[in-house]
């Protein structure tokens, strides 16, 4: 075996090893039929050969990681009954993706003109293959309206180019899946826009830690879906103390331009949301990698966390702090309306007083702020403080008055 042989081919070796074949192949059948791990297994010396058999256990484990359907099965010898040895056998139904058909709208399939009746041959059986070969039984297509694969193929092109998104690589991918099903009308490239004004409000803008965080959502999106536990150094914001953590990801969350790890903390025993653009040395548990670490609750709700404002996901190291904030009216109907804390006093000029709950201090002393004096911290006294010097500070910044 060559040493330039990359672990990509080796992948691809085993794959076509195995797909190629309807009953399950013993191991030392694989070691002498796939060229990756073939020369080394029948010219080596015995330490050769456990290399190479350790060699195709982790190649086995990350293709399963990735989802190819793998099974390890037991079956009888022929001519030796009651004797069993354990195979290997790539479920070919859920390798394959089905294929994809629109069943309305105006999406028509790639123009066939100027082919030769050979090229149309040609094109005819590789569609035909995709679809699973001319055996009806064989076949498996979902149904899907145009409207919904427009809006797919929108949806999934913007996450593919959203700074340090975890899963752009899914979303490409799954791009050239629709680009192939659907046809050349639908994996054409959207018209570049007209030129927008130079006033256009920007509808989307992302923290510059952003894209810097895009190694760590990947390990902590991989952990997530083999539900593995993480480990990671944590900066919080409160204490200015970083401490060793532990947790289980139970989801991970983009909101208010940064992204989130909602985790079960055993240590603490609850519940704890981190930004992960805070944490550093992110590691993911490596040992008994096809072995769940735990199981996600059923009655977990990821959207429960996604419904909060920036203030309240916070790491939940400490209570978060209960703050009085007091809204000069007619801004004190508009906190009403939508539903801003919840009142605690009414007075008779209109203004009242609402209570909230702060994990985080920076964004909600930020959202007090934006209001321009309508809005202001009755207590605690210390948030009250704090209110005051990051006006002084923006002041500052502006060159206008303290």
């Amino acid at each position: 075996m060559s040493d330039r042989i990359t672990k990509t081919q080796r992948w691809l070796d085993l794959l076509a090893y195995l797909v190629g074949r309807r009953l399950p192949v013993a191991v030392d059948e694989l070691m002498e039929r796939v060229p990756a791990y073939a020369d080394k297994w029948r010219h080596g010396d015995d330490t050769a050969r456990a290399s190479v058999r350790r060699m195709f256990e982790r190649d086995k484990d990350e293709l399963r990681q990735l989802g190819i359907p793998i099974e390890t099965v037991s079956y009888d010898i022929r001519g030796a009954p009651g004797e069993e040895v354990l195979g290997y056998r790539l479920a070919r139904r859920d390798f394959y993706l089905p294929y994809l058909k629109v069943v309305a709208g105006d999406v028509p399939e790639p123009a066939d003109e100027g082919l030769t009746a050979e090229d149309r041959a040609r094109l005819d059986a590789a569609r035909d293959r995709a679809r699973g070969g001319s055996d009806p039984a064989r076949i498996r297509e979902v149904e899907i309206e145009a409207s919904d694969a427009e809006d797919a193929i929108q949806a999934l092109r913007e996450v593919a180019e959203l700074p340090a998104f975890p899963y752009a690589r899914e979303a490409r991918s799954a791009l050239r899946k629709l680009g192939f099903d659907l046809g050349g009308a639908m994996s054409a490239p959207t018209p570049a826009p007209a030129p927008a004004p130079a006033a256009a409000p920007s509808f989307f803008t992302a923290d510059a830690s952003t894209a810097a965080v895009a190694d760590r959502l990947r390990t902590l999106a991989d952990a997530l879906f083999a539900k593995k536990t993480v480990s990671f150094a944590y900066h919080g914001i409160q204490r200015g103390e970083t401490t060793d953590r532990e947790v289980q990801p139970y989801g991970l969350l983009f909101q208010h331009s940064r992204w989130y790890l909602v985790a079960f903390d055993p240590m603490r025993e609850g519940m704890r949301v981190f930004r992960v653009d805070r944490m550093d040395r992110v590691e993911r548990n490596t040992q008994r990698p096809n072995t769940p670490d735990y199981e996600i609750p059923a009655d977990f709700r990821l959207a429960e966390y996604a419904q909060k404002e920036a203030w309240e996901l916070g790491d939940a190291n400490t209570a978060p702090v209960r703050a009085l904030v007091r809204f000069e009216f007619p801004r004190s109907l508009w906190a009403e309306r939508n539903g801003h804390g919840e009142r605690v006093e009414e007075h008779d000029d209109g203004s009242d007083v609402r209570v909230f709950y702060v994990a985080q201090p920076d964004p909600f002393l930020r959202w007090i702020l934006s209001m321009s004096g309508e809005a202001m911290i009755v207590s605690p006294a210390e948030l009250a403080d704090d209110l005051r010097a990051m006006a002084r500070e923006v002041a500052k910044a502006h060159g206008a008055p303290a």
